[in-house]
């Protein structure tokens, strides 16, 4: 479905967050018959067309033409299945898409359980630095309506596009440029099983074309259970490894970062990037790419010891790569929130083979289920457990304070959402800042010392 598909017809919006207000954007642009918003919190009249209906249930969408439903809502939910029955049900980023791929606009679509927004912002610093200008959004922060409707990507550029699972699972009929990085259990209370989270994660590239989509080595077996092998193609496949080894991300530690470099690398050739004649340009791009906020960024430093905000790890094996990305320093853990069910089994066992190298302190609610299964393996193990429960974040941090000898380093890197006790990752980031701001920490920026404290301004730049 296009743009020009919604002319005429009544549109419902379900969901009024930021994809759902380029929706209703969408729609009038269209010249819609009619416009009706659900959100369990309705938006104000000025933030409406005039002749917008607004309801707080699904039911009022019943009579639209076609609803754009927003990310947040799981299809699997009854209410959702039962409008779906009787209603066209899409999303603005596959409308979005639709209209891209009918105009023509090389498009580069990024996912993966970890490792997308890095993989889709190296791709969008690769793409320029070989001279084909491009333009990064989805779920990163714009939505692809607003993008569209902006005029933001003009003739020879490309597009490129991170995409969570709750955004591919509603995308029909892509056919162009794919990347998939990793690929573990997440998102279970949307998704409802595993499977599903993997096969809705995947369906955007149904369409695509024999090679057309590069997928990282821990991913491909999944990926092939949802995909048809052949539109899958290895970056060593792609951009001989010799060649793959001369690009150095010189501020991305862990060897998965290494891994997303290879991916970003080998699905920008694959749009067409020539590495032979853009080298030293992409090279010196690659180099100087700086993690995202909330991703391994060191933060701040108190006698000699470096606190690393990595809040947006919501799953214990993005857990286990931030570990890996320190190996060979002390590390005091920091690790819990909200419980979605996944198992910390590889997580406990591997914090107790690094023989006291690891030391954990968890927080509410999953760190409970963690500090028991590291206590259950340093018993098989006939060791102490590296653990310490606490209630709550400042006392989590008040333990590393106290207990994190220098050249050591403070890792917040939780492993599940922080939805339990916070409104999401960027408050939760924000408070160990102000907690650590408290304590007389020093700001780093740009990997180096700060000249003052943490108070003194905002730790790097969220994103909504």
């Amino acid at each position: 479905m296009r743009l020009a598909d919604l002319a005429g017809r009544r549109v419902g919006v379900w969901g009024h967050g930021r994809e759902g207000r380029a929706a209703v954007r969408a729609a009038v642009a269209a010249g819609a018959a009619g416009i009706v918003v659900v959100d369990a919190v309705p938006p104000a009249p000025e933030e409406l067309p005039p002749d917008a209906q607004v309801g707080t249930d699904a039911v009022a969408l019943a009579g639209c033409d076609v609803v754009l439903r927003s990310p947040g809502i799981s299809p699997y939910r009854e209410d959702a299945q039962a409008l779906a029955a009787g209603t066209r049900v899409t999303s603005g980023t596959a409308v979005a898409l639709a209209e891209f791929t009918a105009r023509s606009v090389p498009t580069l679509c990024v996912t993966g359980t970890k490792g997308k927004s890095t993989t889709s912002a190296l791709a969008a610093a690769v793409l320029p630095a070989a001279g084909r200008p491009a333009v990064h959004a989805g779920n990163i922060g714009t939505p692809l309506l607003d993008v569209l409707l902006d005029g933001a990507v003009g003739d020879a550029t490309s597009l490129v596009v991170e995409v969570s699972s709750y955004q591919a699972a509603a995308v029909d009929d892509f056919t162009g440029w794919g990347a998939v990085t990793s690929l573990s259990p997440e998102h279970l209370d949307w998704h409802r099983s595993v499977e599903a989270y993997y096969r809705d994660k995947l369906h955007v590239f149904a369409g695509c074309g024999p090679g057309s989509v590069v997928v990282g080595a821990q991913a491909r077996p999944i990926a092939e259970r949802h995909l048809d092998p052949a539109v899958l193609v290895d970056p060593a496949d792609v951009v001989p490894p010799a060649v793959l080894d001369g690009f150095h991300p010189a501020h991305l530690p862990g060897a998965h970062n290494l891994a997303n470099v290879h991916v970003a690398l080998a699905a920008c050739v694959r749009m067409g990037v020539d590495l032979d004649r853009s080298a030293d340009a992409v090279r010196a791009a690659v180099a100087g790419f700086r993690a995202l906020p909330h991703r391994l960024s060191p933060v701040a430093t108190r006698d000699g010891v470096t606190f690393v905000d990595d809040t947006l790890s919501t799953t214990p094996v993005s857990v286990l790569a931030a570990l890996d990305a320190h190996a060979g320093r002390a590390v005091t853990l920091l690790a819990g929130g909200q419980d979605r069910g996944l198992d910390h089994t590889d997580l406990a066992r591997a914090v107790v083979a690094r023989g006291g190298a690891v030391r954990v302190v968890t927080v509410p609610d999953t760190g409970a289920r963690l500090a028991a299964g590291i206590r259950a393996e340093a018993a098989r193990a006939g060791v102490d457990a590296p653990v310490t429960e606490t209630a709550s974040l400042e006392e989590a941090v008040a333990e590393a304070l106290r207990t994190t000898p220098p050249g050591a380093v403070v890792l917040l890197s939780p492993g599940a959402p922080s939805y339990n006790r916070f409104r999401n990752y960027e408050e939760l980031a924000r408070t160990y800042e102000q907690i650590l701001a408290a304590a007389g920490a020093e700001r780093l920026g740009a990997g180096r010392l700060g000249a003052g404290p943490l108070g003194a301004g905002r730790l790097g730049a969220g994103r909504t």
